[in-house]
């Protein structure tokens, strides 16, 4: 629902905007299935705007023969790139032509911009395209930043790759990224792309502003809890850490815990992700370690120096695997020995050393 709230969101920003022209750079869809209730909900947003809606379908919505592309089903001011070979549509009303291309199937080894360029260079000339410019090897249309400015469009209008903010670009060619982020593998505010061109003579200006639709973001961070003793010392740093991003109830965030604690503190994960203030969700991965002294342990003539000794080989051993179990048993162990309840949190696998 939130996906489809986005998409209608930004469509109404468009039609109450006046754009000139809506642009959609491939992967509209996750694959060739549509449901009936999305192509409803296209169908529906496509006719309401007075614009032209340009699509080059990608590598995940490809004009296959099962594709929604191929029926005659969109509305008049909705035109699709179909061909592997490159393409146009001129708008002479606005001085506009978008070239642009289509995956027919779900990959694309082949650049369809060599040796060509635009044909009149006094409109304004975007290229509406779904490629990857991140590899030469790629299986999805690998083309090179080169290869796209020798093709002498104003504006490069690019969909594939989703989280494009890393990727250092000239001012006349952008990744717009997704509408909606879907899991921590697609991190920030998501969102469009809206562009304003003004050319005179050969001459193009580009202005590009990132605009927001996306009803949720999903955050990762590390936060160091060095030195605590306490769940509650915990609860606070992570309650300082999302004060400090500034993240609300729209927010998903993976929290990776590190540094070094006190050895007899188990960290209790279900209780830090309950108690986590504005946040929509709060996943946490433990990656502290316990600040035993080992020495101190080793002639503890107590309990807690006999449970160390005993874990003491494995403590040391070769094998990772082996060596985080036991790490993980000599901290719920001393915990369990100084009267902590640890009986609900023992993560699987160290039994055997408890």
């Amino acid at each position: 629902n939130e996906l489809r709230a986005a998409f209608t969101s930004m469509m109404t920003y468009a039609r109450c905007e006046n754009v000139d022209a809506v642009l959609i750079a491939g992967d509209l869809f996750d694959h060739d299935f549509v449901t009936r209730e999305t192509m409803s909900l296209i169908i529906h947003e496509f006719g309401k705007l007075k614009c032209p809606v340009i699509i080059s379908p990608g590598n995940h919505d490809c004009v296959s023969d099962k594709s929604v592309w191929k029926k005659k089903i969109f509305p008049e001011n909705t035109y699709i790139f179909t061909e592997e070979e490159l393409s146009s549509f001129d708008f002479p009303d606005i001085g506009l032509t978008v070239y642009g291309w289509a995956f027919e199937k779900p990959f694309m080894k082949e650049n369809p911009l060599s040796g060509k360029t635009v044909d009149n260079t006094e409109r304004i000339n975007v290229l509406c395209a779904h490629c990857d410019l991140t590899s030469p090897l790629s299986s999805s249309c690998p083309v090179s930043v080169q290869k796209l400015q020798d093709f002498g469009a104003d504006y490069y209008a690019l969909g594939h790759i989703h989280n494009p903010d890393g990727t250092p670009l000239p001012e006349s060619i952008a990744y717009c990224g997704c509408l909606e982020g879907r899991s921590f593998d697609e991190l920030g505010p998501k969102g469009c792309l809206l562009i304003e061109a003004d050319k005179i003579g050969n001459h193009a200006v580009i202005k590009k502003t990132k605009l927001r639709f996306s009803k949720r973001r999903y955050e990762c961070g590390a936060l160091s809890v060095d030195g605590a003793s306490t769940t509650h010392e915990i609860k606070e740093k992570i309650a300082d850490f999302i004060s400090e991003k500034k993240y609300g109830n729209d927010t998903l965030l993976r929290l990776t815990l590190t540094g070094n604690v006190d050895e007899a503190l188990v960290v209790n994960i279900s209780e830090l992700e309950m108690s986590a203030p504005r946040l929509f969700a709060l996943k946490i991965n433990d990656e502290t370690s316990p600040m035993w002294n080992a020495s101190t342990l080793r002639s503890d003539p107590t309990v807690r120096g006999e449970f160390y000794r005993l874990l003491e080989p494995a403590l040391s051993s070769e094998d990772p695997h082996k060596k985080r179990l036991a790490s993980a048993a000599l901290r719920y162990g001393l915990a369990a020995l100084c009267g902590e309840d640890v009986t609900g949190d023992l993560p699987s696998g160290i039994s055997e050393f408890m």
